[in-house]
């Protein structure tokens, strides 16, 4: 007979190994599974008859396994060793899932044979007895539509306002535990998470995982107030958080983001009360980690002005009210304009002329950046084209990339499409991204970067020295140029540590192969800064502020005004 032993020590595999085969004519054959969700995961554990549940410290890695088991439906007895027969413990073992417990100080072979032909005789289904039929199968807690069901019979029930709060609770960054671990270290870590949101309610708080890495609290009036209950269990929550997660092998540290939502009227839906929340949440999402929210109606309104702000930009993209202008670039050895980086504008019908900040933000989130980008490199293309044809061959125009632009698989192909169709020639077009962006996705970036600098277009890493990138991670990219960002730039006369970062950026990158673009130079002591320390091009209001293709074309085509111009703000 296949017995299962989980537990912390393989002292305890090699005591309970040593009493089974003191049993005569023992039938056993006794297996160790360390107590890991991921080991345990891995373990065909319908194979064995009977599992051992042996020593484990850490009740959450308890609760972890128990939804293990109970997630692959196991109908296996279980027999716990237990250092201390509590009191009710027949009851508690069965509500456990558990068929029998044994004192550890009393433990011998003939016992352990007696209660594995007393629980195999039994055979109690454990998954059945873990939590009911409605539990999410990975956690033991409510599903989705059970959790419903029991806020639909809250709300029914409630005879005033603010007598009911919901929170959401949604763990940030999960994806990235999955794409680093695997989908197993990911769902021991919900385990894990959901094990210590169970430790911060009371017997009448209720908990669901209503989602692949978003847990939900419901709360009722009680001895203190609503509002009061929520704020303190979403503070332990938070709290409970900041503790590592023993993992595959590894702490892991997680962040939560919490939105909280009060019935305001009695009359509310369900569904409005799960949108308030969830409106909440994303707001505190936006803090960065371990913050929550509690909704207001200002919220919605921002909301609604979100949602219009989307749609006059779909129709932006539509009706061709965005333009591009152009800041120049300068390289410092000749004084000429070599290049401009393109900038979105929108003319919007109502508003007039609006920067970016004004609605790149909300394109980003809403997904709308994807279409737009496409039209920012198309018409890139277009005014490259149009720059050949008066002669300008070897300027340069760059544009910015975003991230969300990585996250479309067709991203690669379609803008070797629109190469194909401009017949733009290698090295005209430059993609400029953030240190941001190369973090967040990560392998998916790096192999975009590479195809798309086999057909020809250049990579610049923008705002440098403010993330987290490496050199050692640049260099294994096809980054050929890198722009110092403005806050060093502009305090290099001022500020030696800026002025020192700043020279050793240009020293590496040329080291590395690699020509440096300054952005932000206002003035004739920060140029004549970087043209001393060899810095490549330059760009900044000293030169020009970002204007219309047209005057790009204008400077272009009277670049010895502008030369000369340089030359007398620089000697003066």
């Amino acid at each position: 007979m296949q017995i299962l032993l989980i537990a912390e020590h393989d002292a305890e595999f090699r005591l309970i190994e040593r009493l089974l085969k003191n049993v005569e004519d023992s039938p056993y054959l006794l297996t160790w599974c360390q107590a890991d969700v991921l080991a345990l995961a891995a373990t065909q554990v319908s194979a064995y008859k009977a599992i051992i549940w042996g020593r484990i410290s850490d009740p959450e890695i308890s609760k972890a396994l128990l939804s293990e088991l109970k997630r692959q439906q196991i109908d296996i007895p279980v027999i716990a060793i237990s250092d201390q027969y509590p009191p009710g413990a027949d009851r508690d073992a069965i509500k456990r899932g558990e068929s029998d417990i044994l004192l550890r100080s009393s433990l011998t072979g003939q016992l352990l044979e007696r209660s594995i032909n007393f629980v195999c005789s039994r055979l109690i289904p454990l998954h059945k007895n873990i939590e009911s039929l409605n539990a999410d199968p990975l956690t033991g807690l409510s599903n989705r539509q059970e959790f419903r069901d029991k806020l639909a019979r809250i709300l029914a029930d409630a005879k005033s306002p603010e007598s009911v709060g919901l929170l959401l609770v949604d763990v940030d960054q999960f994806k990235k535990v999955n794409a680093s671990y695997g989908q197993g270290a990911g769902d021991a870590l919900i385990q894990l998470i959901a094990a210590r949101i169970r430790n911060c309610l009371s017997e009448d708080q209720h908990a669901a995982r209503i989602g692949g890495n978003e847990f939900a609290v419901v709360f009722q009036n009680g001895s203190e107030s609503v509002e009061e209950q929520c704020r303190n269990c979403v503070e332990q929550i938070i709290q409970a958080m900041a503790k590592p997660f023993p993992v595959a092998q590894h702490a892991i540290r997680m962040h939560v983001s919490v939105g909280i939502a009060l019935n305001k009227e009695v009359e509310i839906t369900v569904d409005v009360l799960l949108a308030n929340a969830d409106m909440a949440m994303r707001i505190a999402k936006g803090e960065k980690g371990n913050n929550y929210q509690f909704y207001t109606q200002n919220m919605t309104k921002a909301a609604q002005k979100i949602l219009k702000l989307e749609s006059e930009i779909r129709r932006g993209i539509r009706n061709e009210e965005f333009e591009l202008f152009y800041q120049p670039r300068i390289d410092l050895a000749s004084n000429q304009i070599v290049g401009a980086e393109g900038l979105v504008r929108w003319n919007h019908p109502t508003r007039g002329l609006l920067p970016p900040a004004e609605f790149i933000s909300v394109a980003e989130e809403s997904g709308l950046i994807v279409p737009l980008g496409y039209w920012v490199i198309h018409q890139a293309c277009k005014d490259l084209n149009v720059l050949s044809e008066l002669g300008h061959h070897q300027v340069q125009l760059a544009v910015n990339v975003s991230f969300r632009q990585f996250q479309d698989k067709n991203f690669v192909q379609t803008v070797a499409n629109i190469l194909g169709n401009q017949g733009i020639t290698e090295g005209r077009l430059e993609f400029e991204l953030t240190e941001t962006t190369m973090m967040i996705e990560g392998h998916a970036v790096d192999q975009s970067l590479r195809r798309l600098n086999e057909l020809g277009i250049d990579i610049s890493l923008d705002d440098f020295g403010t993330g987290y990138s490496s050199f050692a991670h640049i260099q294994r990219l096809p980054i050929s140029v890198l722009k110092i960002d403005r806050s060093f730039v502009g305090s290099v006369i001022s500020n030696e540590d800026d002025a020192t970062i700043v020279k050793a950026i240009i020293s590496l990158a040329h080291s590395l192969n690699m020509q440096v673009i300054a952005e932000g130079a206002e003035t004739a002591e920060q140029v004549n800064f970087l043209s001393e320390n060899s810095c490549d091009q330059v760009q900044g209001y000293f030169y020009s502020k970002p204007v219309t293709f047209s005057s790009v074309k204008n400077l272009l085509s009277h670049s010895e005004l502008l030369t000369n111009n340089i030359n007398a703000s620089i000697t003066h």
